[in-house]
């Protein structure tokens, strides 16, 4: 594999806008992929890729003079045709959860990646629903995930609804505790873009075009109920969640919405950054907030996930689906022609 390096262009923000640059240069390194880099996880010094149609990779990340990929794994782990999309790890059990696009969610103990001893530490369960995002529920030696399932009903195709599911994986057996998801919320907008679980509360982003919203749940006994609905004027794409905030990052060039919370965990302000970009990610890490805009590159903010966050820096990158935070000062970005890493 070769490596290709070259210089780039980053550009203060100042007001969030594309006409008024200013600028340093900075060194880019880029590892090609050949699909697309669609998601990231990050454990450690081990990065993890969702690769579209070549399945999964794994990259020991190498900080010298200069910070490089060592390729640790690429392929499929299972025999059935993959598309990953979308990654979640928990970190306390060291299982990588993958979802893809032909309705699969995998549970993958990483140990199994590089050591054959661990081989059969892979499980596999197919709910013939579209399964297009997921969450930590529970992040122990037997992890939860939730994940949005998107239905269309055989005989009415246009009877259509998204639900939430519930994912375990057994420590013991290392097998998923059902074929498909146990649904903890039925019924819901179709359309649903993301969801997030942070502090007990759950997340949804609900597109309807009609009336727009960020949707709050909260678990009572065994049961999901809504405990506030924050409406929107544009189509949310995105929504993570924090201790003290929760970020969402909308369509049309809309930019970010931003609510702070009290600790009750109720909405005492909001506002709105990066106007004139559309987000299609968000990971904050290190005191930074980073958002993926697709064509416009990637947003840099520092901020501390209870105020307004301050510009730090505009990278240009290729088409970027996802992004996050390594080493304090270093940016690695997903993009559609493979991993791209700046230094900040």
């Amino acid at each position: 594999m070769k490596y290709v390096f070259f210089t780039i262009l980053i550009f203060s923000m100042g007001c969030l806008k594309q006409s008024e640059p200013v600028v340093s240069e900075k060194m880019i390194y880029i590892y090609p992929t050949l699909d697309s880099a669609y998601d990231l996880a990050l454990q450690n010094d081990t990065l993890y890729v969702a690769n579209g149609e070549l399945g999964i990779k794994s990259f020991k990340v190498k900080s010298n003079e200069k910070l490089l990929l060592d390729p640790l794994y690429e392929g499929s782990v299972f025999s059935q045709e993959e598309n990953i999309i979308n990654l979640e790890l928990s970190e306390v059990s060291g299982i990588l959860f993958t979802l893809d696009k032909f309705n699969y969610t995998t549970a993958i103990h990483i140990k199994s990646l590089f050591d054959d001893a661990f081989g059969g530490m892979i499980t596999q369960s197919n709910c013939y629903n579209y399964q297009s995002k997921s969450t930590i529920l529970l992040d122990d030696l037997s992890p939860q995930i939730l994940t949005l399932n998107r239905k269309i009903d055989q005989f009415d195709d246009l009877n259509r609804s998204t639900s939430i599911g519930k994912t375990i994986v057994s420590n013991e057996t290392f097998y998923l505790d059902r074929d498909c998801a146990e649904e903890i919320i039925a019924d819901l907008n179709y359309g649903l873009t993301d969801l997030d679980f942070y502090n007990d509360r759950l997340y949804l982003s609900n597109p309807n075009k009609d009336l727009p919203s960020i949707q709050v749940y909260s678990e009572n006994q065994g049961v999901y109920g809504l405990v506030f609905e924050d409406t929107l004027s544009v189509i949310p794409n995105t929504i993570t969640a924090y201790e003290k905030s929760y970020v969402v990052g909308l369509g049309s060039q809309a930019g970010c919405y931003i609510a702070l919370l009290d600790m009750n965990g109720n909405k005492v302000s909001k506002f709105t950054i990066a106007n004139g970009f559309t987000i299609r990610h968000i990971h904050h890490g290190s005191n930074l907030l980073v958002l993926s805009t697709g064509y416009g590159g990637v947003l840099v903010y520092d901020w501390d996930s209870e105020s307004i966050p301050s510009p730090r820096a505009m990278i240009s990158t290729g088409y970027a689906y996802s992004a996050l935070v390594y080493d304090n000062d270093k940016i690695i970005v997903g993009t559609k022609n493979g991993i791209e890493i700046y230094e900040i």
